[in-house]
This record gives C-alpha cells, sequence and structure tokens, in this order.
C-alpha cells in the first residue's frame, strides 16, 4: 500500500491498480489522467471499458475525451444496468427458452417508471382487498409496488430464487408478533404473479434482466471470450457505490485486461438503499496488483478538515488514527437556531441573500434537509424570492427530489391540466374528468406571468366553463377575456388579459386541430405547448430551471412510455394519453432522469435531500444543513415489505434483525452522510436547528448531539 503518485506513472499504465481516497482526495482527475495516459500510449480507445454507478458520474470521462487529440474508436462508457441490457440484447435467441421468455419476439426492456406501471395492474386490486393491510402502519400503494420491485431486484443480485426473499424477511423479523409475515408471503406472490406476466410478454425489468445475465450469460465460455478478445483496459468510478454484480463483473475482466484502475471510497457505501455494497466492492483489492492511497482532501480548507477530522473522531466507528488538525473547528460551522420551525427558515434565507450579495454564485450554495417534504421545499423557495425582491438581487434555486411522484409536482399538474383542456375527446367522465376550477386556477398562477393566485381563482371562476355533452360527459372550454365585464378585466389587469387569450387562442388552435387529425403523441404537445408558449417572455416558465427540468423529465417519461407500448402506432393518439394520464393518477415513482443530474452548469442553489446531494458528487463553497435535530438524518425511512441491510450477501439469512443491529445501521448511516457532507465543502457550513421541529415537537437527534459535543470539546481544547 502506497501513497498515489501526482501524475500516472507509465509503470502503473500496465498493471491492475486498486486506488482507495477519500472523497475530493482527487480520485476522477488521477482517473483522467490514467485514461489519457493509455490513449497517449497508443492503446485503442475502442477497447478501454469504463463502468460508473449511475451514468451521470461518466461525465468527467466524457469531457476529457472530448476535449482530447486522440481519434479512432470510442470507449465503451457505461452502467451495469445498460451493459447487462446489451448484452441479453446480443444474446436473447439463446438464453431466452431457458430464461422461460419467447425466443421468437425481441426483449422489450421497461424502466423503473413502466415496472411500476405493469406491477400496479397486479397490485393495486391485491391492495384494494386489503392484502397489505399492517397492523401497525399504512402504507401507500406506490410504495408497496416499489418495495415489491425492490425484492425482485435483491434476488437478481443475490442470485437467489424469489421465494428466498419471502424466507430472508420472516426469518429476520424473528419472533414478532406482527402480520408481517404473512404480508411478506402476498408480497413474494405478487412479485411471482408480476413475473410470470413478463415471462409471458418478454417484458424485462431491471431484476429480469440482471437475473438473465447473471445465470445464462456470464457462465458462458463464448461471453468470457469476447470479454477477453474485447477489452484491454479497465476503468471503474467509484465502486463502493455499485452493485454486487457489477463487481462480479469486474472481477471476471480483471483477469483479461492489461491494465486496470479501480476508485474506491472507505466512506462510501451511500447507495446501500439501492443495492450497492462496498465489501464486495473493496473484495476486488485482492485481484489487483496495487493498491494505492489518496489520503488528503484537494477540496477542503484547514478549517473544514478540522471539522471532518473531529467529526470523525466523534462518529467514526473505524479504529484507524487520525491527524492533528490545522485549522480551527469553530471557524468551519455556524449556528442558526431558532424557537420556531418557520423563523429557522427565515433565518436561512437571509444568510443565502447575504452571500449572495457578497458575490457568492448561486451554484456554490448547497441546501440540504434529511427529508424534503413540498411544505419545507415551498417555504424556503417563498422565503427568498421575498428577499429577491427586497434586495433587488437573483437567487435561482434548483431542486431535485428522487422519491416525489411527478404528479406531485405543481409544473406537472399544471401541463396535464391544459393537456385535458386541449383534449377533451380523451375523457370519459369517470377515470379521466374534466379539470377541476382549483387545478385550472393553479395552472394560470403558475404559468401567467404577473397573476397571483387571488386573482387566478377570479380568472378560472369568470373564464372557465364544463360543459355537457350528449354522452353525458363534461367538456372543458375557456371563453375569450374580452367577454368579461370591463370592471373585471381592469381587476384582473389588461396585460394579463393579453397573455391570458394568447393561450386560449393556442389550445384552442391545438384542440381544433387534435379533433380534424388525431393530433400528436402526448410528449410531442407537450413539447410544443412549453417551447412555444409557456417558455416564452411573459409567462411563468420563462428563464425557470425548475420547471424546465421537470417538463423534460415529464416529456421523457411520456416518450418512454409511448415507445414501449405504442412503438408501432401512429395514427390515433388519444389511447396512448388516456394511458398515461391514468398512469400518473397513480402517483408512481419517476425513472431517473438525466437531465436532471446534469443541470451542473445551472449557476443555481441545489437543494435536496443529503443523500441526493451526495450522490451528485458536487462539490460547493457553503452548504447549509436544515433541521440538524431531526431524526431523520440517522433513521432510514420503514420500509415494511423489504430491507436493504438483511437482503445482502454478507447477511446471515437464518439470523434475526435486532435492536442492536438497527442502532449500528444508524449509526454507520449518520457518519457516511455528514463525513460525506464535510468532505464536499469548501468553506463553511450552516447548521440550522428549530428548538420546536416542523411538526411542533421538541428536537434532540443525534447528530444535533454530535456537533455540540463536537464544539464543546474543541473549546475545552482552547481553553488554557
Amino acid at each position: 500500500m502506497a501513497e498515489v503518485p501526482v501524475q500516472a506513472e507509465s509503470a502503473l499504465l500496465w498493471r491492475k491498480v486498486f486506488l482507495e481516497g477519500i472523497a475530493g482526495s482527487g480520485k476522477t482527475t488521477y482517473a483522467v489522467q490514467h485514461m489519457r495516459a493509455w490513449l497517449a500510449q497508443g492503446a485503442d480507445p475502442s477497447r478501454l471499458l469504463i463502468i460508473v454507478p449511475q451514468q451521470p458520474m461518466a461525465r468527467p470521462y466524457q469531457l476529457a475525451l472530448h476535449e482530447s487529440e486522440y481519434s479512432g474508436g470510442a470507449p465503451m462508457i457505461t452502467t451495469f444496468a445498460a451493459f447487462v441490457r446489451e448484452a441479453v440484447n446480443v444474446y436473447w435467441a439463446a438464453i431466452a427458452g431457458a430464461l422461460g421468455a419467447d425466443p421468437s419476439r425481441e426483449p422489450i426492456f421497461l424502466n423503473i417508471e413502466m415496472a411500476q406501471y405493469f406491477m400496479a395492474r397486479f397490485a393495486l386490486p391485491r391492495i384494494a382487498e386489503g392484502a397489505f393491510a399492517f397492523s401497525d402502519m399504512r402504507v401507500a400503494p406506490p410504495r408497496i409496488i416499489s418495495q415489491v420491485l425492490d425484492n425482485l431486484n435483491r434476488a437478481a443480485l443475490l442470485g437467489e430464487p424469489i421465494e428466498s426473499i419471502a424466507e430472508r424477511l420472516i426469518k429476520a423479523w424473528g419472533n414478532r408478533d406482527s402480520s408481517r409475515r404473512e404480508v411478506f408471503k402476498r408480497a413474494n406472490a405478487l412479485a411471482a404473479e408480476f413475473r410470470a406476466h413478463c415471462l409471458q410478454h418478454n417484458l424485462l425489468d431491471f431484476s429480469l434482466t440482471v437475473e438473465a445475465f447473471q445465470r445464462l450469460i456470464r457462465p458462458r465460455p463464448d461471453f468470457q471470450e469476447f470479454l477477453q478478445a474485447r477489452f484491454d483496459f479497465l476503468l471503474a468510478e467509484n465502486i463502493d457505490e455499485d452493485l454486487p454484480t457489477t463487481h462480479d463483473l469486474l472481477a471476471l475482466c480483471l483477469p483479461y485486461v492489461q491494465g486496470a484502475l479501480l476508485l474506491y471510497d472507505p466512506d462510501g457505501g451511500l447507495r446501500t438503499f439501492l443495492g450497492a455494497d462496498p465489501e464486495t466492492a473493496y473484495a476486488l483489492r485482492a485481484l489487483c496488483d496495487d493498491h494505492l492511497i489518496m489520503p488528503n482532501s484537494q477540496v477542503m480548507s484547514q478549517d473544514v478538515a478540522a471539522f471532518a477530522i473531529a467529526i470523525s473522531r466523534a462518529l467514526s466507528p473505524r479504529l484507524e488514527s487520525l491527524p492533528e488538525p490545522e485549522g480551527k473547528v469553530r471557524a468551519a460551522i455556524s449556528y442558526i437556531q431558532a424557537r420556531f420551525y418557520p423563523k429557522m427558515i427565515e433565518q436561512v434565507a437571509d444568510q443565502i441573500a447575504t452571500l449572495i450579495q457578497q458575490g457568492v454564485a448561486p451554484r456554490q450554495i448547497a441546501v440540504v434537509a434529511p427529508y424534503l417534504n413540498d411544505s419545507l421545499r415551498f417555504s424556503l423557495n417563498h422565503a427568498l424570492r421575498q428577499r429577491e425582491s427586497f434586495y433587488g438581487i437573483r437567487i435561482p434555486i434548483l431542486t431535485h427530489r428522487p422519491s416525489r411522484a411527478l404528479l406531485d409536482e405543481p409544473i406537472t399538474r399544471a401541463l396535464l391540466t391544459y393537456t385535458l383542456i386541449a383534449h377533451p375527446n380523451w375523457l370519459d367522465g369517470s377515470a379521466l374528468k374534466a379539470p377541476l376550477p382549483k387545478d385550472v386556477a393553479d395552472a394560470f398562477a403558475l404559468t401567467i406571468d404577473g397573476l397571483d393566485p387571488l386573482r387566478a381563482e377570479q380568472l378560472t371562476e369568470l373564464t372557465y366553463r364544463t360543459k355537457r355533452d350528449a354522452q353525458g360527459i363534461l367538456r372543458p372550454q375557456l371563453s375569450p377575456f374580452a367577454k368579461l365585464a370591463p370592471d373585471w378585466q381592469a381587476r384582473i389587469g389588461y396585460r394579463i388579459g393579453q397573455r391570458y387569450d394568447a393561450l386560449r387562442e393556442w389550445l384552442d388552435s391545438y384542440r381544433a386541430l387534435s379533433e380534424n387529425a388525431h393530433g400528436l403523441p402526448l410528449d410531442h404537445f407537450l413539447r410544443l405547448l412549453f417551447d412555444e408558449k409557456l417558455a416564452q417572455k411573459g409567462y411563468g416558465l420563462h428563464n425557470n430551471f425548475e420547471a424546465a427540468r421537470i417538463a423534460a423529465q415529464l416529456i421523457d417519461s411520456i416518450q418512454h412510455f409511448r415507445q414501449t407500448l405504442y412503438a408501432d402506432h401512429n395514427s390515433d393518439w388519444a389511447a396512448l394519453g388516456r394511458e398515461y394520464l391514468q398512469m400518473a393518477s397513480q402517483r408512481l415513482l419517476p425513472a431517473l432522469h438525466a437531465q436532471s443530474w446534469q443541470d451542473e452548469q445551472a449557476d443555481a442553489i441545489l437543494f435536496m435531500p443529503a443523500s441526493t446531494f451526495l450522490l451528485r458528487n458536487r462539490f460547493v463553497d457553503y452548504q447549509f444543513w436544515l433541521d440538524i435535530g431531526s431524526s431523520g438524518w440517522f433513521m432510514r425511512l420503514e420500509q415494511p415489505l423489504t430491507h436493504p441491510y438483511v437482503l445482502r450477501r454478507e447477511y446471515v439469512p437464518e439470523r434475526p434483525w435486532e435492536e442492536n443491529d438497527e442502532k449500528m445501521a444508524e449509526d454507520d448511516r449518520l457518519y457516511r452522510v455528514v463525513i460525506g457532507l464535510v468532505r464536499r465543502c469548501r468553506k463553511h457550513i450552516y447548521a440550522a436547528v428549530a428548538e420546536l421541529g416542523e411538526s411542533g415537537f421538541e428536537q434532540n437527534g443525534k447528530l444535533l448531539s454530535i456537533i455540540q459535543r463536537v464544539l464543546s470539546l474543541d473549546a475545552e481544547s482552547e481553553t488554557p
């Protein structure tokens, strides 16, 4: 084990290197140099395999290749999911029969949204019957669906049959009295029913794709010969955040390649809840020639580094000695303290506005919280908008919450409200009805610049009508602003009226077109509506980063839905529109949207859950930690149908999960989250706490106690 050289040494290019380093130590920078050195030595770019845990992490390598002078083929930069999907596609005819599918038909690969859509067909009737009713809690249908799918994924990662998941969960639950044992069995039956449907129709979700690869492709001699002949060099980014099946693939490749570089963060493993396994990642070290260490941060100031060391001493379960800090712990962190939760938000907004006035770029500020609910997001956004008006400054903000259903976004609801107004022929009076006046008013307030909610309600009351047709179905329509009484026109505002009329005329024109020529696919309609009207000057989505991100995510979701279910359909798009709107109403969780993870160049504050920020691997000058007294910093969300720790390779299947196991998992999670945040901060941290939390109860969580203890010990050490 040795410290890594600053530049890639030529001798290391032809060896298998395991590079270990903390966040901010320069691992990715070194890896890019290593890749360039391979190419400079004459390596064929097309014979280089780069594997990343998620596609946005490929960005540094893509940029380096784009800026390089090397020509020829391109490296394969991929995720494990994309790699195995391609492998299954290639070997489909040879493996489909053994898998239980039809080899005469092509496979249809499902993303997480589409997998939930098909699972919902089986799950919702069972949920309505009470099959998943717990004696001690209530679980929303989308959560039940996602957890059953997660169990399928875990079975594939474990290499075990579906039935083993229920057995593992039952044994881990132990002798506690509960309805859970029976519910585990029902969840298993639901998973088996979904799997049978997928095999019958050649539908491959992530779990079935992984199972096909692990069981039927990876052991094949011809596949292993292909790997040996196909790649000369291997680079794997952040293997601590990747799946154990990814590590199986890397272990298969390592003996064959001429050179390899594996990057590992000892404090990573933040994606454990998604199946990441740092332990199987670290086991790859034994297959490498060299083990190099990058021990020092290139990001943190001396003061922040001192705080990181103090936090490590207070939280880390590890035994290694830590160096004495050179900086001042107290200079790295400031308290924002308030009696009540809303006041804490106001003080955070004040401090953000102060930083912006001092010339700090918005993209150098991150605001993180254990959870990001609608109330918190609205409160901080509203507080920042007030300070924009008061100080005459601009404070752009980007939020991202992967677990948030698309329909929960106001932008999505507005776009789908306009969709129903423009497509009244889609309505059936039961599953799809005319928009409620409140939804129309919300859409007006959000999309017409200068229109406040009160006048939006008045405008809706005066212009929005539903008319019952011959089938008894209420159809929506908007009337012209000019038909309003003059006093109402004056109250609402003539400029607002012009913008409303322009939007109404656009919708009416499209409505006439769709009735005469079947219209466009839903994703095409929304792209036109956003580009031609709502993103233009005078409308609320003009120059709105957040709106553009959500609209793009919605359009991508619809496009994938269309390409999966209606690949050969090109005439009447009403069926697609109706079916997608019904799916959206089920509030299923969205798929990963690459654009929402690649807004890295946007000069905007990042506002998101702490774990989401960490997975972006962004480094900023200033961080705001909201609600540090909350238990959400260390407690995992309740998942009654699954378990991220029990369903791992290292866990002994027969062993019950005890209270002490949960406590150790909480401590480990708190350490990884907090040290991960600190190491991604350059200058200063603002820790915000309310004595009474959002629910009105006193806050005294572990993170608050740890920070208080660290600062107290630091004060004692400075006392002469």
